[in-house]
Parts: structure tokens; sequence; C-alpha cells
């Protein structure tokens, strides 16, 4: 695997994807609440240029998830008064479309965010990282090249503040906490984890070391018997691909969606790093969120020797898929249609044949800025074995793409025996009147 160049995200990597647009976008709409009274109105210009650019942002954004369905919405006319007949709503006035948006933008002075700012909005961008329907009415406006280039201050600025700069780092190893869930449902590789003690909020003392064989059942043999693994996982792909091609076969023009992420699958090992003060990553950036509320981490201790896969850029995940594709095209063509409006030939990584090369896979911060949800170039034409039972119809080019979804933000996804023990447990709940996730 070529590895690509460990450098600091720009404002144009920002502004090139999806995630880091939103990232950009929702700083630009949470400006500064001193500005503001008890009542939400505007104190000062500035305070009167965001609430305007705010309420443009609202009547686009409404409008575009209307027309796609998404929501159901309450529109106003000038007087305040509500608009209920059909031939006006379909109506597309001037206050709804980007450009009057990037008016308004323009008019709005970037406020410098903290490390909160910045916490909670990069986990608004991941709430809102859907790759089974359109985009919301907010990124499809944040995509527009008029806005987009109006948000590029907003992008320089974020830039200027040296909060992203260890978003480029390689994986800590000496930082790696794997989380189990306390839902019976979303406890992953770890559900054993709950029969064990955890450490006080206020120790200082590390945990015994727990080895693998405290978390799992032995097999008949004496091995150690993990959950589901990357042979199961290919077997079953294989199968489900299979099916959905001889479906299409059938009817061409049938619309299946099938799975819509792209990760190794859930029995395996995985793992983030921490935010400075302490917090799970993993805990707070979770896409798909199921509203879990509370966990339990476990720090690791890695082997030194693991080889990892760091996916820096979307080329970086390109190189992966031609390395060891594994097409899903029947099963993802029309799920990722809905969210990037291609159809043509998907491939994702054939984790089984990674997992020979590399011990882990690292997506860190900027890594999934730049690359989730972006349509990944992967091949010219097609890449692997032609199939008279590939689906083809309304194929909108004759490429072969990828797109890495439902990995979350500094995963790591452990593909090789490379976990020597845990080290730590601490139990973690989400704080709704702190509105953060604390320890205990």
């Amino acid at each position: 695997m070529t590895a690509s160049e460990n450098r600091p995200l720009t404002a144009e990597d920002l502004l090139a994807s999806p995630r880091g647009r939103s990232l950009v976008f929702g700083l630009a709409l949470r400006g500064r609440t001193d500005e503001f009274d008890d009542g939400a109105e505007p104190l000062t210009e500035e305070a009167r240029a965001l609430d305007e650019f705010r309420s443009a942002v609202f009547a686009a954004g409404s409008h575009i998830d209307r027309a796609q369905g998404l929501a159901v919405t309450v529109y106003l006319r000038a007087d305040d008064s509500e608009v209920e007949s059909e031939p006006e709503l379909q109506l597309e006035p001037t206050n709804v479309r980007p450009v009057a948006v990037a008016t308004q933008l323009r008019r709005v002075t970037p406020v410098t965010p903290t490390q909160a700012d910045l916490e909670n909005e990069m986990a608004e961008v991941i709430t809102g990282a859907m790759y089974w329907q359109p985009p919301h009415g907010d990124d499809q406006i944040a995509s527009d090249p008029v806005v987009r280039e109006a948000l590029r201050p907003f992008a320089e600025n974020l830039i200027d503040t040296g909060l992203l700069d260890s978003w480029s780092r390689p994986l800590k190893t000496d930082d790696q906490w794997a989380l189990a869930w306390d839902d019976a449902e979303h406890r992953g590789s770890l559900p054993a984890v709950f029969d064990l003690e955890s450490d006080p909020a206020d120790s200082s003392e590390e945990h015994p070391e727990i080895t693998l064989t405290d978390l799992y059942p032995p097999d008949g043999g004496g091995e150690i018997r993990q959950p589901w693994g990357l042979g199961e996982w290919l077997a079953d792909v294989l199968t489900t691909e299979t099916r959905y091609r001889h479906d299409f076969a059938k009817n061409p023009y049938e619309e299946v969606s099938g799975e819509w992420w792209s990760t190794p699958p859930a029995g395996l090992w995985s793992s983030t790093a921490t935010w400075p003060d302490g917090t799970p990553i993993g805990v707070e950036l979770v896409e798909d969120d199921f509203g879990l509320n509370r966990a339990r981490a476990c720090r690791l201790r890695l082997n030194p020797d693991a080889r990892i896969a760091e996916i820096r850029t979307p080329e970086d995940w390109a190189d992966l898929c031609r390395r060891h594709p594994l097409d899903v095209t029947a099963g993802r063509r029309q799920v990722w249609f809905e969210t990037t409006g291609r159809k043509g030939r998907w491939v994702i990584p054939d984790w089984s044949q990674v997992a020979e090369e590399f011990d882990g896979v690292h997506v860190g911060l900027s890594g999934y800025l730049r690359t989730a949800g972006v349509v990944i170039d992967v091949a010219q034409g097609h890449l692997g074995e032609e199939s008279e039972t590939m689906p083809t119809m309304g194929n909108t080019d004759d490429q072969t793409a990828s797109l890495m979804a439902g990995w979350h933000p500094d995963t790591t996804f452990w593909l090789g025996d490379v976990i020597d023990t845990v080290a730590v447990v601490v139990e973690w709940h989400f704080d709704d009147d702190a509105d953060r996730w604390v320890r205990g």
C-alpha cells in the first residue's frame, strides 16, 4: 500500500468534502450566544447578520428537505402567516436559493471556536451523516459552489486556530480505548466487560491487567473463541451479493436497498483515542447513533509490532480497494445512489485480504473529514471479475468507485491478533444536565 503524505488539514480539504463542509457550515451558524438577549433577539449588528443568515439557511434547507420528503416543515410568509397551498409551496422564492444564503453568509463575521465548540459541532456532523438517503438540506446548501466559496473565510479561521493540528497525527498506540455499550444489542465485541469491576471515578491506580481469556470463553481446543470474524463476514457478503444479483437478473428495474456501511464486521475489536480532556472520542462521535448513553471504556495494550494502515485521504481508501477489491454493486447500488446520486459499479476493501497485510486500519479525524461520504474513484472501467448478473441498468458512468460509510472518526478496526491485554476499565455516561459525557 502506498501511504499518502501525513499533512495537516487545509481550508481546501474542509471545503472539498461533505463532512468538512458540514463542520465549517455548522460552526458558521453557531456564533456567540452573548450577542443575543434572553428572547434570542440580536443585540449587535454582527448578531443581526448571523440571525438573518440562520433564517436564510432554515428557509433554504426546509425547502430542500420538503421537496425530498425528508421532513415536514412549516413555512411562513413575510407577514408570519402559514403557507398551506401546494402551488405556493412548489414555487422557489428567491430567499431560499443558495445565492441568497451566500449573500447573508458574507455578512457574518467568523468567530474563533473553542475546543468545546469544535467537539460539539463534530458530534452534530456525525449525527447527520447518513448513507441511505439524500443529504439533508443544509448539506446540499453547503455544497453549492457559491456557498462553498463564501465559507472559505470560516474554514481558514478554523485552520488558523490550530485546533485541528493534532487531527492529522498517526495512531496513538498508547492511548487506545475500546468501548462496550450498556445495551444488549450494541455491546459489540466486548460484552464480557460488564462482568468485570470498573475503576472508581477518582482512582489513580491502574486496573489489574485483563487477558483476552478473561473476556472470551475458550473453545473446545482451548483457544480463545472470539465473536464473528472475517471469514464469516466474507461468506455473508458474498452470499448476500449473489442473492441481490439474481434478484436484479430477474427484474433489472427493481430498486432494492441493501447494507449501507463499508466497515469490517462489528464483531472485531475497534478503538479510538481521547480528546484533550481524556474523554474517549468514540463515546461522542458515533455514526448512526442509537441514543446510547452509557459505556465502559477499556484501555488496550497493543503489540508494538502491529502493522497499521492509515487512511488519511480518499486515495488511501482507493488503494486498499484496488489491492483487495470486493464487489458489492448489487447490494449497495440503490442505497448509495440515494446518498451520492451515482449508479455504477461499487467495491469496498475485502477486509479478510487486508488482514493478511495489516493488523489494524485507522481512520483519523482528518482522514474522516477528507474521506467520509466522498464518491471515491477506484478505477476507470471495471475492476475484478465480469458477471452476466451484474446490474447495469441506469448506470451514470462506467467506472468503479467506493464509499467509506459507517466508520466512526478516529476509529481503528483491529483485523489481527495484536491486543495483548486490557489495562483499564472506566465507566462513562452522558450527563443530560451538563450536556456532555462524564466519567462514572
